[in-house]
């Protein structure tokens, strides 16, 4: 086999400007519920909590009944940072208890609750440590629980993994470099002759 130089030349320098441009991002996109996975007591408009906020609301519970939502995210939370934002309205503030979760050999298992005020806003809850006690790919479900008043709640999201620079760098050329390949073995077989 013939070593070509130029080539290699080219191919080495196209990498380390593709490793040198990729700065340095976070490993985390913002993704958000797809999908109400189940609901009990109280509730209205379940799947108007999904996605972001719109004005568009649920109702968790209200001043007599509570409520439960589970939310289902398509891919699993890698951070477990999750998001919740509110709308005004609905009566008092109810005592809101959220749990993150996921279905381990069919069974949905959930982490200890944490609660809060319920009111009006943008709550942040890191529950990356509760979810690591309960699965090393993640959690995909998020329970919503309230007591004592209705919880309007207009978005969740979440944290997930999204590759960094330096990895999509590294997968571009080892694409390069498996092409780069098989065009030097079809180059280099022996054409059939006819004598």
């Amino acid at each position: 086999m013939l070593w070509e130089p130029a080539l290699s030349r080219r191919l080495v320098a196209a990498v380390v400007l593709m490793v040198l441009s990729a700065a340095p991002a976070s490993a985390a996109t913002t993704v958000f519920a797809t999908s109400v996975f189940a609901t009990s007591g109280n509730t209205a408009n379940a799947g108007d909590g999904l996605g972001a906020a719109d004005t568009l609301f649920a109702r968790i519970g209200n001043a007599s009944r509570a409520g439960e939502v589970i939310y289902s995210f398509a891919d699993a939370l890698s951070g477990a940072s999750l998001q919740f934002t509110t709308v005004a309205g609905g009566g008092p503030a109810p005592t809101v208890f959220i749990s993150i979760g996921e279905i381990i050999a069919g069974v949905a298992v959930y982490s200890a609750e944490t609660s809060f005020a319920g009111g009006v806003g943008v709550f942040t809850f890191d529950f990356t440590a509760r979810c690591a006690l309960i699965s090393a790919a993640g959690c995909s479900l998020v329970r919503v629980r309230t007591v004592g008043g209705a919880f309007r709640l207009d978005g969740i999201s979440g944290v997930g993994a999204a590759p960094e620079p330096a990895a999509w760098a590294l997968m571009v050329m080892g694409f390069g470099a498996v092409a780069w390949r098989l065009k030097r073995q079809r180059r280099s077989k022996p054409a059939f002759t006819i004598a």
